[in-house]
């Protein structure tokens, strides 16, 4: 797939009208799967062709009655199991921003003042998201990291075998400090509690990026799809004649689409990837509001 700027393939809500979603090109599995539909039109214009050489050059339709079904439940197996990761994946980045909105609010008023130790939490705070989405890319220069921390302290997150456990520690440590400047008990627990529950959540998203779906399915899933549309021109010949091109266009393009779309849905956090989520926007967000309560 050609490379397209992130925010031009992030998730977006769709179009209430209905043709337009209909026939929309961006954010479209289309211009993946058109490809591999023009090889199979092109492959049955030649089973036509060879049906008129060999004119018993055919096969029954019947088992692809029953085929089909079963290759239709894998196809949703496959869809379905990708959109769980999809859906765990923003769960987690929605309890990322709870978490972080609770660690700055914590942090920013059970001690009572907004001096330089608590300015330099917030910040900490305001930048372990894009630092995580970075971690979560394999981006290692991230912008909005070296203008929150400084050139100096960004590239020490940048050289951080796990830039997301380094900022943990630094803010593990300004929490530490704080508690000593006049933080209480049930204060420091409570952003204590916040920070693990942030390093739960980069946890279970390195293990939906690190773990893809078995490749077992993948490989019966396409090779049932390669099988069925090598053999399904041989069974429509007969009854359909030079339609049967048509005919396979149509059958094969959902087919390719939903397995397209599988495979899409399997990394959630990569950019190259359709609908993959819109971390910018919610990392910027969490950052404005993280920060608002500096003031």
């Amino acid at each position: 797939m050609f490379f397209k700027k992130p925010d031009t393939l992030a998730n977006q809500a769709e179009n209430k009208n209905f043709f337009r979603t209909a026939t929309a090109w961006q954010g479209s599995v289309t211009p993946q799967v058109l490809p591999r539909v023009a090889v199979t039109a092109l492959y049955s214009l030649a089973i036509v062709w060879l049906s008129k050489l060999f004119p018993r050059f055919s096969i029954d339709i019947t088992p692809f009655e029953f085929s089909g079904a079963a290759l239709g439940l894998l196809l949703v197996q496959r869809m379905n199991s990708g959109m769980d990761r999809w859906w765990e994946a923003r769960k987690m980045w929605g309890s990322i921003v709870n978490q972080s909105r609770n660690l700055a609010i914590v942090a920013s008023t059970y001690r009572g003042k907004k001096d330089a130790l608590t300015q330099k939490l917030l910040i900490w705070v305001a930048a372990w998201p894009h630092v995580m989405r970075g971690s979560l890319r394999n981006e290692p220069d991230v912008p909005e990291v070296t203008r929150l921390l400084g050139a100096e302290e960004a590239a020490k997150v940048q050289r951080a075998v796990h830039p997301p456990s380094y900022v943990a520690v630094q803010i593990a440590e300004t929490l530490f400090a704080m508690r000593k400047d006049g933080l209480d008990d049930f204060a420091f627990h409570r952003a204590e509690s916040e920070r693990g529950m942030l390093i739960d959540a980069i946890g279970a998203c390195e293990r939906i990026r690190n773990t893809p779906i078995p490749l077992v399915l993948a490989i019966k899933t396409r090779r049932f799809i390669l099988l069925f549309l090598l053999l399904l021109p041989l069974a429509l010949i007969e009854r359909l004649d030079y339609l049967t091109p048509l005919v396979v266009v149509l059958a094969s393009y959902p087919l390719f689409s939903l397995d397209e779309i599988g495979a899409e849905l399997q990394n959630p956090f990569s950019p190259r990837n359709l609908s993959h989520l819109p971390l910018l926007a919610i990392c910027n967000k969490i950052e404005k509001d993280v920060l608002d309560l500096a003031k």
